[in-house]
């Protein structure tokens, strides 16, 4: 039985497939309640019920880490001077498969032991690969096309990957999932691009900005120069965003979804890239960054033969940088510009960090590392007192039909910084008459993770 201070949940299997375990399809978008409570739906155990038979006394396993963060868009009182604030997306959406490559041949590839790789399509929506192991970690590239045998991608697949290699499949955010169909937050709205604020991604098919707002007459999301509903705009990752403002005040803006942690190989080309970062708690310049190898920033004797990079902490409001990596005879190792002998490369970047990189050279990759292992350097805390203005995280999802034996103790732990979980107690959690569970996140902070626990009780 579970014990009476426990707050029970009934859970089914996530939408994610695993090589030879296919799953349901992926549910449809939960309740858009108001603009406080975020619209995402927990990516639950990975774990099968005979798995949880046979747990180990006070054994305990975890769900796949969620979470969210507030950002600040600062405004203008002069629209001819409008104020660009740039974001990274480090909460992705749900994965749809992750496991091992069966086979690759040019730019497809087959799974192993699956048998209708058409499953992991996620209808309305494109999806890319993410290579997890092996000499083409970090590597993405575009799905075209699910077919019956193999997955059709939009790159030269054989140099990345290999039978065997492990992968990871997830389906691209839109424009509706990250800022809400019906613009949730409050984005500066207008009869056309020139008047509004504006959303700008870029497209690297087509080596251009894409430029998107909110239309106050249609009341719908609209790209420049086009007159058509835009609400399934494609955000790529990892590429990142920036929004330009036109309106006045500071708005707050909510980034959810599931932890993104693995490695990746950024494709960087000559002028301005924006970039989302893995998720990386013990990240600084000297550990997210090789300034060697075949996947190393380009170093340089001065900042203007080499890569120019600046971090964009948006929950901290911190911007940190520019730096470049100096190589020749007068040094070498991480500085930055304009200032001697600075400490800031071996100092912690927050962990939601966006990168802007200038390049003036050759297109490549950089590879840059994610890690959830604690960082050797104590990072500052966010301010922990409530604001005006500030919205109050809360998390929720639906409670399916019970599928878990009466054994399995089911809670909810949150944490602040990925490191210290705490247990939300039963008064915290709310379930309505739809079966959808509703909880209250850390108030006070500008962000918050949580996660689901099972703990046998026997």
């Amino acid at each position: 039985m579970l014990p009476s201070n426990s707050f029970e949940m009934k859970l089914k299997y996530p939408p994610v497939f695993t090589s030879g375990k296919p799953a349901p399809e992926n549910p449809a978008n939960l309740l858009q309640r108001s603009k406080v409570i975020l619209d995402f739906a927990v990516l639950l155990l990975m774990v099968s019920l005979s798995a949880l038979n046979t747990m180990h006394a006070n054994a305990i396993v975890y769900s796949a880490t969620r979470g969210n963060y507030v950002v600040k868009l600062p405004g203008t009182d002069d629209p001819a001077n409008p104020v660009r604030t740039y974001l990274g997306i480090q909460l992705l959406p749900d994965t749809r498969f992750i496991g091992d490559v069966g086979s690759v041949s040019g730019n497809t590839l087959s799974l192993e032991n699956v048998y209708d790789h058409t499953n992991f399509s996620t209808p309305e929506r494109e999806s890319y690969v993410h290579v997890m192991t092996g000499s083409g970690r970090g590597f993405v590239a575009d799905i075209t096309e699910f077919r019956t045998s193999e997955i059709v991608c939009s790159k030269e697949l054989t140099p990345w990957m290999a039978p065997f290699t492990k992968i990871r499949i997830r389906p691209h955010s839109h424009i509706s999932d990250l800022l809400g169909a019906d613009n949730r937050f409050g984005l500066g709205a207008g009869p056309d691009a020139t008047t509004a604020d504006n959303v700008v991604v870029w497209d690297p098919d087509a080596q251009v900005e894409r430029v998107y707002y909110f239309n106050s007459t249609r009341m719908r999301w609209e790209e420049l120069g086009i007159e058509a509903d835009a609400s399934h705009a494609i955000f790529r990752f990892p590429y990142g965003f920036y929004i330009v403002r036109r309106s006045p005040g500071t708005i707050r803006i909510v980034l959810s979804g599931e932890i993104g942690g693995d490695a990746i190989l950024l494709p960087v080309r000559s002028g301005a890239n924006v970039f989302s970062l893995p998720v990386n708690l013990s990240a600084s310049l000297d550990n997210l960054l090789p300034s060697e190898g075949d996947f190393a920033v380009i170093s340089g004797p001065n900042a203007k033969r080499s890569d120019i990079l600046t971090f964009e902490e948006p929950t901290t409001g911190l911007h940190r940088g520019p730096f470049y990596h100096l190589s020749g005879p007068n040094g070498s190792g991480w500085r930055e510009i304009g200032v001697n002998n600075s400490d800031a490369p071996v100092a912690p970047l927050d962990l939601l960090s966006t990168l802007v990189l200038r390049r003036e050279g050759n297109a490549s990759h950089i590879l840059v590392e994610g890690s959830l292992d604690p960082p050797t350097v104590p990072r500052p805390p966010l301010p922990p007192s409530p604001e005006p203005g500030e919205i109050q995280l809360k998390g929720h999802f639906s409670v399916p039909p019970p599928i878990l034996n009466s054994d399995v103790v089911i809670s909810i732990e949150s944490s602040i910084d990925l490191e210290t979980w705490v247990q939300l107690t039963p008064d915290k959690i709310f379930r309505d008459e739809n079966g959808i569970c509703t909880f209250d996140l850390p108030s006070g902070q500008g962000r918050a993770f949580y996660r689901i626990t099972l703990t046998p009780d026997f």
